[in-house]
């Protein structure tokens, strides 16, 4: 599966967490720097017989506590818990030896209190309704994503009708393009394979996306605010 770079990191490695999608192939939710732990060992409960000296023990209950994942706080990653927070989810943590934990919950989130200076995080919760099922081999219920691997400005000026220039890399490779702005009246947009040129129309803001797409793919986006002066 391709490994994706989120965009606060330029050289992060961290690891994903994959949900069902509709198409019921798991895909990745979206760059995480953990992945939460597993339900807890059994409570050990003891277990005594008259007339046996000894005590011996039992498994008792598993709790199946919430996970807590850390992620890096920006609006490509919030966008996506904002579409799944309090929905209903299954979910996927895979192993690098694609041996995976399967289990259901609900998403919420939280920004954590950060440092001037430093980058936003935040904590995903993920409250399961469903134990954790091992699964031997994941690898077909998996879909890779066309992901977007280049480093991509969060916010851009553009000076009255000026243009700019962003060159997208992805891998595929041969993923395809798009770009929409969501207010036209202050910047538009087009793709041209793998350049995306904003040219500014009237002062204002305006929130550009990318999409980068490919046939067996799930689909990856990021966003850039352009402010046009």
């Amino acid at each position: 599966m391709n490994s994706i770079e989120d965009r606060a990191l330029s050289e992060h490695r961290g690891s994903g967490i994959f949900n069902k999608k509709a198409n019921g192939k798991y895909s990745l939710l979206l760059p995480v720097t953990g992945t939460g732990e597993n339900g807890s060992a059994p409570a050990q409960l003891d277990k005594t017989a008259i007339g046996n000296p000894q005590s011996t023990s039992v498994e008792g209950r598993m709790e199946n506590p919430q996970k807590t994942i850390p992620f890096f706080a920006h609006r490509d990653n919030i966008a996506i818990l904002e579409d799944i927070k309090g929905k209903p989810q299954e979910f996927l943590r895979v192993l690098p030896d694609f041996t995976a934990y399967k289990f259901s919950g609900t998403v919420n989130y939280k920004l954590n209190n950060t440092d001037v200076g430093s980058l936003e995080q935040g904590e995903i919760t993920i409250t399961p309704s469903s134990k954790d099922e091992y699964v031997e081999n994941c690898y077909d219920l998996l879909e890779d994503t066309a992901v977007i691997t280049n480093s991509i400005e969060e916010v851009v000026e553009i000076e009255g009708t000026g243009t700019y220039d962003i060159n997208v890399s992805t891998n595929p490779s041969d993923a395809t393009i798009s770009a929409a702005s969501d207010t036209t009246g202050v910047a538009t947009v087009a793709a041209d394979g793998n350049k995306v040129t904003i040219t500014g129309v009237a002062a204002g803001s305006a929130i550009i996306t990318i999409t980068s797409a490919k046939t067996g793919y799930q689909s990856f986006k990021r966003t850039v605010l352009v402010v046009v002066k």
